[in-house]
């Protein structure tokens, strides 16, 4: 029997699977905004454990992700109300329908070039570690951004036309690309860099090498879930037909591309909600760890009780040779050094 293309796209893409698409997006995507924004939240306290350069591009990335996933949300939750008589009469749901997925895009396709200068930067500060602390090349990631945000302004543009997907998917591999090599690059420099021995090096060097140590641990997982995401939608649209963008008229020739459009979506939204408990499990409080590791409980206590004296005072000096505890203090004095030290650092 044959059938027309009106009865073939609402068989295949109908107002009502649209709507069930919307609605499973919406339950997804509503909890993990929330996700990226305690995230964002717990980043900014801790943005001066790590260089000012990683701090931006880093939070820079997390408002990226929870402004996506709020614009994607707003837009599935109006549809699922509204979408019923979508693009029949113009209406203020339909403006905010069309211009949320518009931005959504936009911000989609700008995260894999700035993880990518990310890593760039890591991979800068650690290769120059000697002189990266004191050093702030803003205009070199200022070029950087205008560079991604040229190609970005390729890609989204032509989003939509089919005889411009090649160059679309090559900008898409070429980002992918990008990431993989400078990570790799980066844990070859820093494993060169952790094997040439700290003692050796500069404090400013030894610093900067501890500095990439904290920053990659939160950074190598946040890479590979995102560049994972990129090569599974640019795999099944190069197979599949299926891309990051929704496009309508494959529904005329494919029975069954909403429904492998949906499943790649889900599989993304749930890869990503890894990505704000990797932050939150590294600086949370609430968490049961930090980016620090735990020290080792000791079986006998170190703190300095009152009645304890020490024996024999010890000569204490700081790296500039000034005596901080001696004779000339004596025991109760060393006692009082030790005790400010305790202080310190618990």
């Amino acid at each position: 029997m044959n059938r027309s293309w009106e009865e073939i796209f609402m068989e295949n893409c109908g107002p009502n699977h649209l709507q069930m698409l919307s609605i499973a997006s919406a339950l997804a995507l509503a909890p993990l905004s929330l996700l990226f924004l305690s995230a964002v939240r717990v980043f900014f306290k801790k943005r001066k454990m790590f260089h000012p350069l990683f701090s931006f591009c880093f939070i820079v990335l997390l408002l990226l992700y929870f402004f996506s996933t709020t614009f994607l949300a707003m837009r599935n939750i109006t549809f699922t109300f509204y979408g019923d008589n979508y693009g029949q009469v113009e209406r203020t749901a339909d403006y905010i329908i069309r211009n949320s997925e518009r931005i959504y895009m936009a911000i989609n396709f700008f995260i894999p070039p700035l993880i990518a200068i990310g890593i760039i930067e890591r991979l800068y500060a650690t290769s120059l570690s000697r002189f990266y602390e004191n050093s702030r090349p803003w205009m070199a990631l200022g070029f950087g951004l205008v560079c991604a945000t040229i190609l970005v302004y390729i890609e989204f543009s032509n989003r939509h036309v089919i005889m411009a997907t090649i160059p679309t998917r090559n900008i898409q591999a070429l980002f992918a690309i990008t990431c993989s090599v400078s990570l790799f690059l980066l844990l070859i420099a820093n494993r060169s860099k952790s094997k040439s021995g700290r003692a050796k090096s500069a404090l400013s060097e030894r610093y900067q090498v501890t500095e990439n140590l904290k920053a990659l641990r939160i950074q190598i997982p946040i890479v590979c879930i995102d560049t994972a995401v990129q090569v599974m939608f640019l795999c099944s649209d190069v197979f599949l037909n299926t891309a990051q963008v929704l496009n309508l008229n494959y529904c005329y020739d494919d029975d069954d591309y909403l429904k492998k459009f949906a499943t790649f979506r889900l599989i993304g939204f749930t890869l990503q909600y890894l990505i704000p408990f990797i932050v939150l499990f590294h600086f949370s409080q609430f968490c049961c760890n930090t980016i620090r590791r735990r020290p080792v409980k000791r079986l006998t206590p170190i703190s300095p009780s009152p009645e304890t004296v020490p024996s024999n005072v010890v000569t204490i000096r700081n790296v500039f040779g000034i005596t901080l505890s001696g004779d000339d203090q004596g025991p109760v004095g060393q006692d009082v050094h030790f005790r400010n030290l305790y202080a310190q650092w618990n």
